[in-house]
């Protein structure tokens, strides 16, 4: 598959926390699998009440919290605080495509389905069945689905058997570590059609006693977590999240004072049974990094996170309780709530590159590559110069693909930024150059003033650090920012921030779907360097929001998002 064939991606968060490499964590081992729990029940119907955001209402009315009757509850629920997307509905295919890149690069292994409740939610579990197995047929190889039950277990597995496993609906994404398809639920409500079929994995909710052997954990209110064998007596299952609730209500601890449950910011290194009070201690993560840390000791052969992509709960009214009328179960702010996914604002990505993080310290990394990019590339030459060059860094396909749908606050979202969608490069070298190839799905178009075939490149020489020089988001120099022609392009060096000063020309040549450019060693400081490693990322048609999530949101990326490709010399 794709994921692993060029080495492992790179990443710097917000905080500074880099993502580990091979000789830190070792390469990928086997029978080690990290599941994600996914939620698929918001979707838009005529006649809703467009659903609201906690965190405007603290930040605007936070009277409405005692007062059961107040307008703002006027609403079909309310959003703990704003995705990255926007407030999208779970069937949005341009959001779900961006799902199944990001879960893909972080290796995540397997998905849960949240059908815990009264529907399967049978519509939207089958579009991101449908999206993610486009992905695997492309090569990548993409998490793989499953379901938890809980609310009638026996009507819902055969509900699940029907439309998805009888029918036969894309079973190259079904996720079958033991052979057969598995599925958490409670057997003794299954048909023997059912039982028989699947392999089953014992529902096991925090409130309830544990069940030990053969259970799969969605969340742990226990501390530390309880360690899940499975007949053997080895170690097979635990769970990890970002905040727990163990007092059932989150809302309570969010805009009532209550103790009890544990927010992002709980750690026993800050005080025993309470959250970190340092400003934006709800940033870094402290409570799921220390069940991280716990799980890993303990190795069980698979560890459940929850969640991604919650997001929502109902308002729950209790006029008969004067002091905490107004409250929310599940989630509830950003503090008590327990998404991965980026949000807007606050804590951006930071999640999403802890999970990298852990995964890794957890079962490994991508190895490095067989490399062959000792090469003087002729510009003005045929790009068959490169055919023996490797590795090649592989791009995602369908970033063409545009976004026109209607979210959970009523409004429609439109975004059709995708154009030049990146499918392979290539970095070469010799005494004088550092070569750089792209090659896309479609025509690459001329040069428009546009943000054009972008460039970014964040470079590290032996015996140096790369924090000692400028940059924006780490990247020390811009390519294509500015072309003087249709042959030469000018070399950025980063001046701090989104500040840029052109300091050389690179010779480029593009046709059809292809593109390379020599990039002269002076530029990049590389003059006589024997030994040095380039991160690396492709961005075309972005915003220049001179925002990192502009990677996230526009155009198209290469690696999506925050990561990047290495390039290595003289390793």
């Amino acid at each position: 598959m794709l994921n692993h064939t060029f080495g492992p991606y790179a990443a710097i968060d917000r905080l500074g926390r880099k993502l580990p490499l091979p000789e830190k964590v070792g390469t990928l081992r086997e029978n080690r699998y990290v599941g994600m729990f996914y939620f698929i029940n918001l979707t838009w119907k005529k006649g809703m009440r467009p659903l609201k955001d906690n965190s405007k209402i603290w930040r605007e009315t936070p009277e409405a919290f005692m007062d059961v009757s107040h307008p703002v509850w006027e609403t079909d629920g309310c959003y703990w605080g704003e995705p990255l997307f926007g407030y999208y509905e779970h069937g949005d295919e341009w959001v779900i495509r961006r799902h199944a890149m990001m879960l893909t690069m972080a290796d995540v292994d397997f998905i849960l389905f949240d059908t815990t409740n009264l529907t399967m939610h049978r519509e939207n579990a089958l579009k991101v069945m449908k999206i993610f197995n486009e992905y695997q047929q492309a090569g990548w190889n993409v998490p793989k689905f499953a379901f938890y039950t809980n609310s009638e277990p026996g009507k819902r597995a055969q509900e699940i058997y029907e439309n998805v496993y009888k029918a036969e609906m894309y079973p190259d994404v079904w996720f079958r570590p033991n052979g057969k398809p598995l599925l958490v639920g409670r057997p003794e409500f299954c048909s023997d059609e059912v039982k028989a079929f699947f392999d089953i994995r014992l529902t096991q909710w925090p409130t309830e006693h544990i069940k030990k052997e053969g259970a799969l954990p969605w969340m742990a209110f226990e501390r530390p977590q309880f360690v899940f064998v499975n007949k053997d007596g080895e170690n097979e299952a635990m769970s990890v999240s970002p905040a727990q609730h163990p007092q059932i209500k989150f809302g309570d601890s969010a805009f009532h004072g209550e103790t009890q449950n544990r927010g992002r910011s709980f750690h026993h290194a800050f005080h025993t049974d309470k959250n970190d009070a340092a400003p934006g201690a709800v940033d870094w993560g402290y409570n799921i990094a220390e069940q991280w840390e716990h799980a890993i000791e303990n190795d069980p052969r698979m560890i459940f996170v929850t969640g991604w992509n919650e997001w929502v709960a109902g308002p729950f009214k209790r006029p008969e309780d004067k002091e905490r009328p107004v409250t929310f179960i599940d989630t509830a702010s950003q503090e008590y709530s327990r998404d991965l996914e980026p949000m807007r604002g606050g804590h951006f990505d930071n999640y999403y590159i802890q999970l990298i993080d852990y995964i890794r310290r957890y079962k490994g990394c991508t190895p490095w590559p067989q490399e062959n990019s000792l090469a003087t590339i002729d510009i003005d030459g045929g790009f068959d110069q490169w055919r023996q060059v490797g590795p090649a860094y592989r791009g995602f396909p369908f970033f063409e693909i545009a976004r026109n749908h209607t979210g959970m606050d009523g409004r429609q979202y439109v975004n059709e930024s995708g154009r030049h969608v990146f499918d392979e490069m290539k970095v070469a070298h010799d005494g004088e150059n550092i070569y750089f190839y792209a090659k896309c799905f479609d025509k690459i178009n001329s040069y428009n003033f546009t943000p054009w075939m972008l460039l970014f490149l964040k470079v590290t020489k032996a015996g140096c650090d790369p924090l000692d020089h400028p940059s924006w988001a780490g990247y020390h120099y811009l390519i294509n920012h500015e072309l003087l022609d249709g042959r030469n392009s000018l070399v950025y060096e980063n001046l701090g921030g989104w500040r840029w000063k052109s300091t050389s020309v690179a010779p480029i040549r593009y046709e059809g779907k292809e593109f390379h450019a020599a990039v002269p060693r002076a530029a990049l400081g590389l003059t006589g360097v024997d030994q040095f490693q380039i991160e690396f990322k492709w961005a075309d048609n972005i915003a220049e929001t001179e925002d990192v999530d502009d990677f996230y949101l526009n155009g198209c990326s290469a690696p999506y998002g925050r990561l990047n490709f290495i390039y290595r010399a003289g390793e």
